[in-house]
């Protein structure tokens, strides 16, 4: 998950698949946008830092900006997004996250 404007300045787009596109999508929402939709629900994000595909320019904007509207809701405990020194891949630490995340949710 990165923010589609940062996604298309760092070159990035030739890195996803016909999944990733919506047409004319990005003329309407912004990828935090989508991602707002579901506040105040639990929200889980975990990325690698060195991933070409989620520029990090676009995981602070997306971060910033979900991190204010669950704010506003007084749900900022449940919003979290995690940056792992990693590249395009689960490691076993995000893995152990997303497993601790859930118990706790469920």
């Amino acid at each position: 998950m990165t923010d589609y404007a940062a996604l298309i300045v760092a070159g990035g787009l030739d890195g996803h698949g016909i999944y990733y596109f919506v047409p004319s999508l990005v003329k309407h929402f912004s990828t935090a946008r989508i991602n707002v939709l579901i506040a105040p629900r639990p929200h889980l994000r975990l990325a690698g830092n060195l991933d070409p595909l989620t520029p990090p320019e676009g995981l602070e904007r997306i971060d910033w900006e979900l991190r204010q509207v669950y704010a506003a809701l007084g749900a900022s405990d449940v919003w979290q997004m995690l940056r792992y020194a990693s590249g395009h891949q689960e490691t076993p630490a995000m893995r152990a996250q997303v497993v601790a995340s859930l118990e706790k949710g469920l």
